[in-house]
């Protein structure tokens, strides 16, 4: 219906189905028609939605990076708790009735048998241990072994001219920028 003001929970609602059907490959014209309001509606809506996609990617990336690194230690803790859980005596009592010849007694045994651990949960911990490197680019230390130098040598270029290439444009900026020099 064109020209009626929707509710905020509607609005939510044809949003949340404009975007399923335009992540399908509808017309704008054709997801009109399917809500039952007008092409500038789902347009207007279109944008709002795009707009609200570039927002959510802007999202700050050392809060993200910080709370996915908790969420990997609070599971690295549990992981531990469960080791240790999974290390300590395991304790079996059993009952079970003797005729004694006069009546029936209950005899109690309690076993108690060592247990090694579960390396399941060990796998855990390591698992925990290789995304928080990853997480911190701790694994990529190896990556700096090769030096931007050698990498130049190895295309063909001479490191040396680059390197006085780009301290000659360094200065050249920065003298732009900083108004010392006016040479530009």
């Amino acid at each position: 219906m064109p020209g009626r003001r929707r509710g905020t929970s509607e609005l939510i609602r044809d949003r949340r189905r404009i975007a399923d059907l335009y992540l399908q490959g509808q017309t704008q014209i054709f997801i009109a028609e399917e809500l039952g309001v007008g092409q500038a509606t789902v347009s207007r809506d279109l944008k709002a939605i795009q707009k609200s996609w570039m927002a959510a990617t802007l999202i700050d990336f050392n809060e993200a990076k910080a709370r996915e690194l908790a969420k990997v230690d609070r599971l690295e803790r549990e992981y531990w708790a469960a080791w240790v859980r999974s290390t300590e005596d395991q304790e079996t009592n059993t009952q079970r009735a003797v005729d004694t010849g006069e009546g029936q007694r209950k005899e109690a045994t309690r076993t108690i048998r060592g247990q090694a651990g579960d390396p399941r949960f060990l796998m855990g911990i390591q698992w925990c241990i290789d995304k928080r490197c990853k997480l911190l680019s701790l694994d990529s230390a190896d990556k700096l072994l090769v030096t931007w130098k050698e990498e130049a040598a190895a295309e063909g270029y001479d490191p040396e001219t680059i390197y006085g290439e780009l301290v000659e444009a360094a200065i050249h900026l920065l003298e732009g920028e900083g108004g010392r020099g006016g040479d530009s």
